[in-house]
C-alpha cells in the first residue's frame, strides 16, 4: 500500500512537473521552434503520466490493460525522435513526420486487438528496441556533420554546441532499459525509479534546450569540395584577420569573414579545410590564445583567466580552457605557473 502510494505520488509530480514547463515554454515570447518542440513533446509525457495516474490509483493490473498501456507508451519513441533531429535539422520536426512514424504503429494495435496475443506485445518492444537503436545510429552520423559544420563556421560554439547531448542519450538510454524493464516485470519500485529518472533527465534537457541558440544550417559535405582551388586570397587574409584583430571578435563567423574579405563563405570554408587544414573554429582559437592570451599571461600576472579569456575574444572560460588544452597539450593555469 505504501509502495502505491508512493508511486502516484511520484506521478503526480512528474505530471505536473510537464505541464508547468509546457506552459512556461508556449509562454516564452522569445521561444525557438527547438523549444515549442519540446514543449509538444512534454504534454505528451504529461498526458502519459495522467494516465498511469489514473491507473494506479484504480488499481487496473489485468494484462490486457498492461498490453494497451505498454503500446501507448512506445510512442515516446517519436517524442525522443523528433527532439534529437531538431537539434541537428533545425525544421525538421512537423506534423507530417509524426504521422507518418504513427503509421508504423497501426500493425502492431491492430494486430493486437485482434488476437490480444502476447506474443504482439514482445514483439512490440522488440521492434521499439531495434528501432530505437537504428535512428540513434543514424542520428549521430548526422550529428557529426552538423558538429563539423558549426566547427567550419563559428568561431565560439557554447550556445550551437551539441555535445551535451551525450549525456542526455544515455539517460534516454537508461530510461528506454528501465521502461522494457518495467513492461516486463511490474513493480512499484521500479515504477518509482523511472519517473524520478524521467524527471531528472528532461530537466537536463530542458537547460540546455532553453540555452541552444537557433541555427540555420546549409551543411556541405567538405569530403565533396575540391582541394584544387586556388584562393585569391590565401596571403592577405591571414595578414588582415591579425592585423585588424578580426579573432578578437567573440561572435565571429565565416559568414562575416566572408564578407569583410569580400568571397563567399562556401569558398572560404574550402580554405580553411584544405589548405589551413584545420577547422575555422580551430583556427581562430589558435590565433587568440597565441597572439592575446599568452601575452596576457605573460605581461599581466595579476589577472585572473576569466579576464584574459573575455580579453582574447572567448565567450566562456571553458572554452578557453579546451582550446588552450589541445593547442599546448596543459592547462592556462598551469602553463602559467611555467612562466
Amino acid at each position: 500500500m505504501e509502495e502505491t502510494v508512493l508511486t502516484s505520488f511520484l506521478i503526480g509530480l512528474a505530471t505536473a512537473y510537464f505541464l508547468l514547463h509546457a506552459y512556461q515554454l508556449f509562454l516564452r515570447k522569445d521561444s525557438s521552434r527547438l523549444q515549442r518542440v519540446l514543449a509538444v513533446i512534454f504534454v505528451q509525457w504529461a498526458a502519459f503520466n495522467l494516465k498511469d495516474l489514473f491507473l494506479t490509483v484504480h488499481e487496473h493490473n489485468n494484462q490486457n490493460v498492461q498490453d494497451i498501456v505498454i503500446l501507448i507508451d512506445g510512442t515516446c519513441l517519436i517524442g525522443y525522435t523528433c527532439l534529437i533531429y531538431e537539434l541537428i535539422r533545425p525544421g525538421w520536426a512537423s506534423f507530417r513526420k509524426v504521422l507518418w512514424m504513427l503509421l508504423a504503429y497501426i500493425p502492431f494495435f491492430a494486430s493486437w486487438f485482434l488476437w490480444h496475443d502476447e506474443l504482439v506485445i514482445r514483439c512490440y518492444i522488440t521492434c521499439l528496441f531495434l528501432a530505437g537503436a537504428v535512428i540513434f545510429l543514424l542520428w549521430l552520423r548526422e550529428a557529426r556533420r552538423y558538429v563539423r559544420y558549426i566547427r567550419d563556421n563559428y568561431s565560439n560554439i557554447d550556445e550551437i554546441d551539441i555535445s551535451w547531448l551525450r549525456v542526455v542519450a544515455w539517460f534516454f538510454i537508461t530510461c528506454q532499459l528501465l521502461w522494457v524493464v518495467i513492461s516486463i516485470i511490474s513493480h512499484p519500485l521500479t515504477d518509482c525509479l523511472y519517473y524520478i529518472l524521467s524527471i531528472i533527465l528532461w530537466q537536463i534537457t530542458l537547460e540546455h534546450v532553453l540555452r541552444q541558440e537557433p541555427l540555420s544550417i546549409e551543411i556541405t559535405d567538405p569530403d565533396e569540395l575540391a582541394p584544387t582551388c586556388k584562393y585569391s586570397f590565401a596571403k592577405t587574409l591571414p595578414v588582415i584577420i591579425e592585423e585588424e584583430e578580426l579573432y578578437l571578435n567573440p561572435t565571429l563567423s565565416i559568414k562575416e569573414l566572408a564578407s569583410h574579405i569580400g568571397t563567399n563563405r562556401t569558398y572560404l570554408s574550402k580554405y580553411f579545410t584544405h589548405v589551413q587544414q584545420t577547422t575555422f573554429y580551430d583556427y581562430i582559437n589558435r590565433l587568440r590564445i597565441e597572439k592575446k592570451s599568452i601575452p596576457l599571461m605573460q605581461c599581466h600576472p595579476e589577472y585572473t583567466l576569466e579576464k584574459i579569456a573575455a580579453e582574447s575574444g572567448f565567450q566562456s572560460l571553458s572554452t578557453f580552457y579546451r582550446s588552450f588544452l589541445k593547442l599546448k597539450g596543459i592547462k592556462p593555469s598551469e602553463y602559467r605557473k611555467r612562466q
